[in-house]
């Protein structure tokens, strides 16, 4: 690349990934003119990067402000990027740029549009993941395609594997796709209306386990948000037990059991029976303890009884019903 075709580029970011992809284009001679990060940033890492570099860090509370476009435009950038930048950029800011506004989304689009796609595409069982550089539209991940790459997701692989594929992989990506718009070699592909998926962001309580689902969407479930994820979710007696690793074998017997039993054990852990078979859970860990392997014994159930909890809760509703009755008959008695 010629020094002709260096740009003046403004950084909208967030994480590692933002960093390194920071570091990337300033060392092939791009202008950073300035550094976005959230209001409440993931990490420090591309706010520090900055800072060494002596550029300028905003903070905006509100990135389509009048305020904030006021800077922008003081910063005269030829190109904007987005890289896990969280807000919603409304039309004047996708315009402060005259070569545009590109995203950097660690999804196949147009597939998995939307947030947490590695750990979507893990759930799902996917055998890729894709690497995206897109122009931002009015929609959601649905602008037009600059730049794509793959990258496998073996069977073992875990949310925290494919996780630092994407980061070590996605600097180059950058690099290539700020470049082809530098030299003009760009050929962005129309996409929003193509047929596509969108992935919702996950929340608290999504990590919970079915037992009596199959143990490939357990087993990918498990993968998909370990560390550094939540981890997945299940209960013994009263107690959250969280599950870091598990491993399944689509070769091992298909037979109906009672689901979050315990039917096995091993130096690697328990077999639990689940909706079609069995899956090994190899790393555990109580809400008091350490990680850990299982030794549960043959014959315990994971999981929550829906008839004991119902039992417990009309209990306890009709102890309540009770006192509150002795209360009325208290108070008319005076």
């Amino acid at each position: 690349m010629s020094a002709s075709a260096s740009l003046r580029i403004l950084f909208f970011g967030d994480g590692r990934w933002a960093a390194d992809s920071f570091l990337r284009l300033r060392s092939a001679h791009h202008t950073i003119v300035g550094v976005v990060i959230r209001q409440h940033p993931s990490d420090q890492s591309l706010c520090e990067e900055a800072q060494k570099a002596q550029i300028r860090v905003l903070q905006p509370a509100d990135v389509n402000s009048q305020e904030f476009l006021a800077d922008v435009s003081a910063l005269a950038p030829d190109l904007n990027l987005s890289f896990s930048y969280n807000q919603i950029l409304k039309p004047p800011i996708l315009r402060t740029a005259r070569l545009g506004f590109i995203n950097f989304h660690a999804g196949k689009l147009p597939l998995y549009r939307g947030r947490n796609v590695i750990n979507w595409a893990i759930i799902n069982g996917e055998k890729e993941i894709g690497l995206t550089g897109h122009f931002v539209d009015a929609g959601i991940d649905t602008g037009d395609i600059i730049l794509q790459k793959v990258l496998p997701i073996t069977w073992t692989d875990t949310y925290g594997d494919v996780l630092n594929k994407v980061v070590a992989a996605f600097p180059d990506l950058v690099l290539e796709t700020v470049n082809a718009i530098a030299d003009r070699s760009a050929r962005p592909q129309v996409q929003r209306d193509l047929p596509g998926t969108y992935a919702p962001g996950r929340e608290e309580g999504d990590e919970w386990l079915d037992w009596s689902d199959s143990s490939l969407n357990l087993y990918n479930k498990i993968r998909g948000i370990t560390r550094p994820g939540p981890g997945a979710r299940t209960m013994l007696e009263e107690e959250t037990v969280t599950i870091w690793r598990a491993a399944y074998d689509p070769a091992w017997p298909k037979y109906i059991a009672t689901p979050g039993a315990i039917v096995g054990r091993s130096a690697q852990g328990v077999m639990v029976k689940t909706g079609d078979s069995t899956i090994l859970v190899q790393e555990v860990q109580m809400a008091s303890g350490t990680p850990k392997v299982p030794t549960w014994r043959i014959g315990t159930r994971l999981g929550i009884n829906l008839h004991t909890v119902l039992t417990s809760v009309l209990a306890r509703l009709k102890d309540l019903e009770h006192q509150l009755s002795r209360g009325r008959d208290h108070d008319g008695s005076r």
